[in-house]
């Protein structure tokens, strides 16, 4: 769905009101941060990669978001249902469905198109790949070290540790660190 189909859905006797919209997702960022959104509506793509995923999730954590997506996105919705708001809609929704969508997200609901929803033959998510920086970050924290540490080792920012463990916990639709490891030792991507 485009933009301007976006702002169409909105504008027909709507009381969603659009704050402004994004082609980044930096500027995205930006935006929310002046603007103080209640919820955002992201057109997600999955060629997009991993820092697509990374700067989603990131913004989750401020703020609900309602994803129009192409096909499944396991990642996004492992982090839709850790966070406990957002929603992931196909991205041929009809405007009502993503209007609807917006207002259940808005009253603390998650909303997930039944086509989106990844189809597992447990109750456990199987995960979805990590990247080689993420398996070592991963391994690291089953060592048992501490953020800071992390980072000296690697030689990077303790954000960008912060950053790569929500992208492991989402992946792994672990809730904490100790639930990583566990499934990252299970699944094999990381041993002991």
């Amino acid at each position: 769905m485009r933009r301007d189909s976006l702002s169409k859905c909105f504008s027909n006797g709507s009381d969603i009101r659009i704050i402004g919209m994004a082609s980044t997702f930096p500027f995205l960022k930006s935006l929310m941060a002046e603007t103080a959104a209640d919820l955002a509506v992201i057109e997600f793509q999955s060629e997009s990669g991993t820092t697509a995923h990374d700067w989603a999730v990131e913004l989750m954590e401020s703020t609900p978001i309602v994803f129009l997506c192409s096909g499944p996105e396991p990642a996004l919705f492992n982090s839709i249902r850790r966070t406990g708001t957002g929603g992931l809609l196909q991205s041929t929704a009809s405007c009502d469905q993503i209007v609807h969508a917006l207002k259940s997200v808005a009253a603390g609901l998650t909303v997930f198109d039944s086509a989106l929803v990844p189809q597992h033959s447990s109750d456990q998510p199987s995960p979805e790949e990590l990247t080689p920086r993420e398996i070592e970050v991963l391994g690291l924290l089953a060592d048992g070290l501490a953020n800071k540490d992390i980072a000296a080792k690697l030689g990077i920012s303790e954000h960008t540790i912060k950053f790569h463990i929500r992208s492991i916990l989402g992946k792994l639709g672990a809730a904490t660190r100790t639930e990583a490891v566990a499934r990252g030792l299970r699944s094999r991507l990381i041993e002991l």
